[in-house]
Formats: C-alpha cells, structure tokens, sequence
C-alpha cells in the first residue's frame, strides 16, 4: 500500500492505518526534528506533536500539489520553527552531534567512530560556515535524502536556488575540512 492509498484508508474511517504512516516516517523525522532542537526529549515531545497535527490536518493533504513526504517535511519545519521561536523556548546550538541510528549491525566499531567524527566535523563546519538556510537545504539534501525537487516543495524556492545551494555549499565545506 502507498501512502495515498494509506492516505485515503484513513480518511474513509480505518484510523489504525495511521500507525504504518508514522512508523514509516518515524526515523527519519525524528533525524530531522533533532538536528533542528538538539534534544532527545524535545524531539520526541515534538514527533508526537506533528504527528499528531499531521492527523488532524490529514483532509488537507492535496497529493496534487506535493507528496505526502514533503508536505509532512514542510510541516515538521513549520512546527519546529514556531517552536523555537515560541516565547517559552530559549534554545542555544553550541554543537551538534550526528545519531545515526540507523547502522549496519556488522559495522566495525573503529569504522563506525571514524565516520562519526567525520560526519560531526562536517556537521560543525557546516554550522559554522553556512547561513541558516543553505545549512537546512544541506541537513535536507544528505541527512534526510530529499530530492532536490522535494526540498524545493518543502522550503517553497526554486530547483536551481536549491541546486546552487547545495553546490556552493559543497565547496566552502570542502575548503574548511579537507
């Protein structure tokens, strides 16, 4: 079954089918969640909430104008981003750290710390040289894997601002770790 499909399921009163929508999205909107506040619990707290708001607006999802990935991606970061800005929220990035839960269970140990670190010295450089915006099209692009198509739906710019994002981007990052 598709996500329209579970989509229109749902809609039509079989409300345990919402289950498979958010165990299906649950990991990778939580990478993205986190990356935003930094905090497990936040996170989680959060998660529940666009899910949660994802349910209740689910009449609203057009299939015509995006897929539901994006628009629950262009949700997420609404949310976050009211979040943060809300006046109960003081929030201070001084690092990131990258979670991958997500590893290979054969993965050697040393590998896995290596790429670590790897990953979070890109992340700090990216943090560090990258306006918020480019920073979230990167966070998008590599962490969360949307298409350049699917970031352009979510953050509302076009393909080829996206496209030059990215590869300038790529740039200053290589400049800075290599």
């Amino acid at each position: 079954m598709n996500d329209i499909e579970i989509i229109n399921e749902i809609l039509d009163g079989d409300k345990n089918l919402y289950s498979k929508l958010m165990d299906k999205y649950h990991n990778e909107i939580f990478k993205y969640v986190y990356n935003m506040v930094n905090n497990y619990n936040e996170t989680e707290d959060l998660l529940q909430e666009i899910f949660f708001k994802v349910f209740k607006n689910l009449k609203k999802f057009d299939s015509k104008k995006a897929a539901f990935r994006t628009w629950l991606y262009r949700i997420s970061k609404n949310y976050v981003l009211n979040y943060l800005n809300s006046s109960r929220v003081k929030v201070s990035r001084k690092t990131l750290e990258y979670d991958d839960t997500v590893n290979k269970a054969d993965e050697n140990i040393e590998e896995k710390a290596v790429n670590d670190d790897r990953i979070n010295r890109i992340l700090k450089a990216m943090e560090k040289l990258l306006s918020k915006k480019h920073f979230e099209i990167m966070q998008l692009y590599y962490f969360s894997n949307l298409t350049v198509k699917e970031i352009s739906e979510t953050l509302e710019i076009p393909d080829k601002t996206i496209y030059k994002a990215i590869s300038s981007s790529i740039e200053k990052i290589k400049k800075e770790v290599a």
